[in-house]
């Protein structure tokens, strides 16, 4: 199964979710970590870990195309993309099982997403089938209540669903990430971990849905 988190806007948390997602599922499935942000932020991140995730790199799109090929119910691809368009990326979206994209509370965040949603038409031609996206509610401000423009746009765009889950901003989520460790495996914000546990849990319903057809 391939889970991508993915956007074409850079700065509104896809690593962070992508190596929370990672740390969190871990226990319970074979899960494979894909680093194909440029920063390489995820690669870093395991090498503070004591026990260490299976991170890999591809140097370049023919060797991703066979890794990603060999799919299999057997393991739990998490892919983290960078904030750009590419081959390698759009590979990876057409294959998804489950996209997943973190949006913000950010004034330009409706902006960020019209161009998405264009590059995910594109590419639902070229698949010849939708290409559907879970959008996620992360890294907003908790007192912010006036998200409705941005719920309205998300609510009539065929190929966007909202995910029930939110994360917003916390600083234990930094702290956490300085340690190697996600949030779940940090215990001193008790809202974060919350948080982020009914996350878990709402991807892990799809993901039986999806394995199980």
């Amino acid at each position: 199964m391939i889970i991508i988190v993915s956007h074409t806007k850079g700065g509104v948390g896809k690593s962070t979710i992508s190596f929370n997602l990672a740390t969190a599922l871990n226990s319970k499935y074979n899960i494979e970590v894909i680093d194909l942000d440029f920063q390489k932020t995820l690669t870093y991140l395991n090498e503070y870990r004591k026990e260490p995730l299976i991170v890999k790199n591809f140097d370049n799109d023919d060797e991703f195309k066979k890794y990603i090929t060999k799919d299999s119910d057997q393991r739990i691809s998490i892919i983290d993309v960078g904030g750009f368009d590419s081959t390698r990326n759009r590979i990876a979206m057409i294959m998804a099982d489950l996209i997943i994209t973190p949006v913000s509370d950010s004034s330009t965040e409706l902006l960020g997403l019209m161009k998405f949603e264009k590059i995910l038409k594109e590419m639902s031609e070229i698949a010849e089938e939708d290409i559907p996206v879970k959008i996620l509610l992360n890294n907003i401000n908790p007192q912010k209540k006036d998200l409705e423009d941005l719920k309205k746009f998300i609510a009539k765009t065929p190929l966007f669903s909202l995910l029930k889950s939110t994360t917003p901003t916390r600083a234990a989520y930094d702290k956490a990430l300085g340690k190697g460790l996600g949030i779940l495996e940090y215990k001193p914000d008790a809202k974060a971990g919350l948080e982020m546990q009914k996350l878990i849990h709402e991807i892990e319903v799809i993901i039986k849905e999806k394995i199980n057809g």
